[in-house]
């Protein structure tokens, strides 16, 4: 099996100059953790709900407005990973498995020709392995 055949095909994607709070916000809304940062069709970056928990204030503040505000002011290109690991949708789902279990990656970009096009994440490889045994 596949890369091509578990990965998402349209990733939700986030530009380098948003805000943390936009990202905060897309992550919430789509239910999901990692979201690959694009210029145009050009993968930049990745950040994930880790990445955004180290960059927030403490959870104890009790000024929320303070907390709003600060996440406004900080863009996903001053935390996000600068240069992730990705992979081809021609590479087999057992070697993403390996690299995603040696690295401890969450979800991994999916790169073709240099342009994104597909996310692949530990739930997906979970279901294809689902599928596989009886």
């Amino acid at each position: 099996m596949l890369v091509a055949d578990c990965m998402t095909r349209t990733p939700i994607v986030i530009a380098p100059r948003e805000s943390l709070q936009a990202a905060a916000e897309l992550m919430a809304r789509h239910h999901i953790r990692h979201l690959p940062v694009v210029d145009g069709d050009t993968l930049v970056g990745f950040v994930t709900d880790r990445d955004l928990r180290r960059a927030s204030p403490s959870p104890f503040a009790t000024d929320q407005a303070a907390t709003e505000r600060a996440l406004e002011a900080i863009t996903v290109e001053r935390v996000m990973i600068k240069a992730p690991a990705t992979v081809k949708p021609t590479q087999s789902v057992k070697e993403l498995a390996r690299l995603m279990a040696d690295k401890k990656y969450g979800a991994v970009p999916v790169l073709e020709a240099g342009r994104l096009v597909g996310i692949v994440s530990m739930i997906d490889v979970l279901r294809v392995a689902v599928d596989r045994f009886p």
